[in-house]
């Protein structure tokens, strides 16, 4: 494996697990954290990767406006059912896993969402024993986002 991939991968993990267990418990994160992960992420992608510096700030300016603009709308078009903390969230994960990655772990994300909603759903059914469909809960999507961003990565590096 990469040297590279450790490392980054290490760094993202470093903020990307506690910023996940903060959404799942408060269903908030810290933007000072946030912040400080984004900016470790680019100095290690723009200062210490092999490659043009160029052509990685390039991707990584896509992938962030990219990933920035697909949680906004699904914010918009779900009725703010995404937090400003996912669409933040979802473009630090961007600068990770770069811009084609991105749109895996974007849909990786949102299957592992939908698992975990119909697993709730089927337990919220079995417990009061009664079939009514309740289409709303709130589920943190944090959690979601980073495991999409790391099984997109191990995927592309083990196939690579």
């Amino acid at each position: 494996m990469n040297k590279d991939f450790l490392i980054l991968s290490a760094i993202y993990l470093i903020f990307a697990v506690p910023l996940s267990l903060m959404d799942s418990k408060r269903f908030r994160i810290s933007l000072p954290l946030l912040v400080f992960g984004t900016v470790a992420i680019l100095l290690f992608r723009l200062g210490f990767s092999a490659g043009s510096n160029i052509a990685i700030a390039k991707n990584l300016l896509i992938a962030s406006l990219s990933s920035f603009l697909i949680y906004f709308c699904t914010r918009v078009l779900s009725g703010e059912g995404l937090g400003w903390g996912d669409v933040f969230f979802g473009t630090f994960s961007s600068i990770y896993t770069g811009f084609y990655m991105n749109i895996i772990a974007t849909v990786f994300a949102a299957l592992l969402g939908m698992l975990y909603y119909l697993f709730l759903t089927m337990i919220q059914k079995f417990k009061k024993k009664k079939f009514v469909h309740r289409p709303i809960f709130a589920i943190p999507f944090v959690p979601f986002i980073t495991a999409g961003s790391v099984f997109s990565v191990i995927l592309f590096y083990v196939i690579a």
